[in-house]
């Protein structure tokens, strides 16, 4: 650099290296130095905003973007980190549009059709976010986070039996999953399938021990069962981990078997 300090390959290089570093500061600073020496350069831009999305800048990093885009067009990779940082900025709907323009150029990027369905279960759309998790294990049928999520949108669609196959594959892939342990036994649940359930639960907390949702859902099946004491227990351990779990118990239908137990109300009450 103190030979060529006008060379933008340089200049790249070494923002490329600093982003391997994880050093995205510094990173930025020699992006911002190649766009000086060429303003219309869209690897630079690309990966200056992808350095702003790891420091949580998600403005500046759509400002970044928004430059990719309108320079290459056909850059599917940058259609989708913009619609993840949208996402992130809670424009869902926005996000589904940069989602669609990358889908648009490359209809079988797997990770779009994920982000795509995330964003539209954010906005409700449950059924249209099945369709898209539904597409994303057509093209990427080993993709475990795919089969998580379309089993969590079958879940919200009341099609519980389809939503435990799901989650049945999603653990066949990647069988230390504990979300998809947890998410089977909640569903299990909905189908009275109690005793699965449990063993579903207590596998995902076997895989992951301080995971706050497992002990929830097994106070639920306690709940259902009435059986106070281990329902409380349970729930006790999960507000411990995380302690938004009071106020969405105290809010939950499927505590109403024990809520007129003094034990329910003095750990909810808490």
């Amino acid at each position: 650099l103190d030979l060529q300090p006008n060379n933008p390959d340089i200049w790249y290089q070494r923002g490329m290296a600093l982003w391997e570093l994880q050093q995205y500061q510094d990173a930025i600073a020699s992006y911002d130095k190649v766009i000086e020496i060429k303003p219309d350069d869209p690897d630079s831009w690309y990966q200056r905003g992808l350095a702003l999305m790891e420091l949580r800048r998600y403005e500046g990093a759509v400002v970044a973007l928004n430059k990719v885009v309108k320079l290459k067009q056909d850059h599917y990779k940058a259609w989708l980190n913009r619609g993840m940082t949208l996402r992130r900025l809670r424009r869902y709907e926005d996000a589904i549009a940069s989602y669609d323009k990358a889908l648009e150029i490359q209809p079988n990027y797997h990770q779009a059709w994920v982000d795509r369905g995330v964003a539209l279960g954010m906005l409700q759309k449950h059924e249209e976010a099945f369709g898209s998790f539904d597409q994303a294990v057509q093209v990427q049928p080993d993709n475990t986070v795919a089969w998580l999520n379309r089993g969590m949108a079958l879940d919200v669609l009341e099609r519980y039996q389809e939503a435990v196959d799901s989650f049945d594959k999603a653990i066949e892939l990647n069988p230390d999953s504990h979300k998809a342990w947890n998410y089977r036994g909640s569903t299990l649940v909905k189908l009275e399938q109690n005793d699965q359930a449990l063993e579903s639960i207590n596998r995902a907390l076997e895989i992951q021990p301080e995971y706050a949702a497992g002990y929830y859902n097994k106070a639920i099946v306690y709940s259902w069962q009435r059986q106070v004491t281990l329902a409380v227990e349970n729930l006790e351990q999960a507000i411990e981990l995380n302690p938004r779990y009071r106020e969405e118990a105290s809010n939950d239908p499927d505590f109403e078997a024990i809520s007129e137990d003094d034990r329910f109300w003095q750990l909810i009450g808490g």
